[in-house]
């Protein structure tokens, strides 16, 4: 089975348990378009600079390479946009604004050409132990945990990368709370998907608990969004 196979297989096994209806045909061609940047920018740069995602990122927009991938997505997409153009869209996409001609595609792009370095920083140095919700890839803050061979991990929707946070018994990523008592669980009697809450800072994430539960990194968030109907019985906050 190839990526894309086992990105929409993934997706079709457990898409009922996000709790809304996943759009499979848009989502296979983004993944698509992902999968060729990864392929096509993996190829071309025989070494990756794994110091620091945006000095790579910035070494892509210096050579051309960024705005070259933005036009291809945009042309994908059925909105091409000219190469001129892309350094703005893709400062408009880093700001939010996602209305501007462009701006979707600079965001695909600049996604996979993180989770690009995502892999290869995990092929270097594999999944490193760190006590945080935010990635040490990417910077974004993951709302995503996950079960694993008694290991409890966050792992980015943005790039993909997962990380360690503790074994054996799970840990807040907010503050470090590890009191059983003091962290909620919240799932359904089946416990596959579900809401941990944390009565030290008051936060909470989503949780995949059923270790059976094997998809792409990038897909996992996606399925622990099921955990959001445990809302409702969180603690009401002061």
């Amino acid at each position: 089975m190839n990526n894309l196979e086992e990105f929409i297989s993934s997706l079709r096994k457990y898409g009922h348990l996000t709790g809304f209806k996943l759009d499979i045909e848009t989502a296979r061609k983004i993944e698509e378009i992902q999968l060729n940047i990864i392929n096509d920018v993996n190829n071309k740069l025989t070494n990756l600079n794994l110091d620091d995602l945006n000095k790579l990122i910035s070494e892509l927009s210096q050579n051309g390479t960024m705005q070259t991938l933005i036009k291809e997505v945009s042309k994908a997409l059925g909105e091409e946009i000219d190469i001129n153009n892309a350094d703005e869209a893709f400062k408009e996409a880093l700001e939010g604004n996602m209305n501007f001609k462009g701006a979707k595609a600079s965001l695909i792009a600049l996604q996979a050409v993180s989770r690009l370095y995502a892999e290869k920083y995990k092929e270097k140095n594999g999944e490193i132990l760190n006590l945080t919700p935010y990635c040490p890839i990417c910077g974004s803050e993951s709302k995503t945990m996950v079960k694993a061979n008694n290991e409890y991990k966050m792992v980015c929707h943005f790039c993909g990368y997962i990380w360690k946070v503790s074994e054996k018994k799970i840990v807040c990523p907010y503050c470090g709370n590890n009191e059983e008592f003091s962290l909620g669980v919240f799932s359904d009697k089946e416990g596959r998907v579900g809401l941990v809450y944390c009565q030290n800072c008051k936060t909470s994430w989503r949780i995949i608990l059923d270790e059976s539960i094997k998809a792409p990194s990038i897909v996992l968030p996606l399925i622990a969004l099921g955990g959001e109907k445990f809302k409702g019985a969180l603690p009401i906050s002061d």
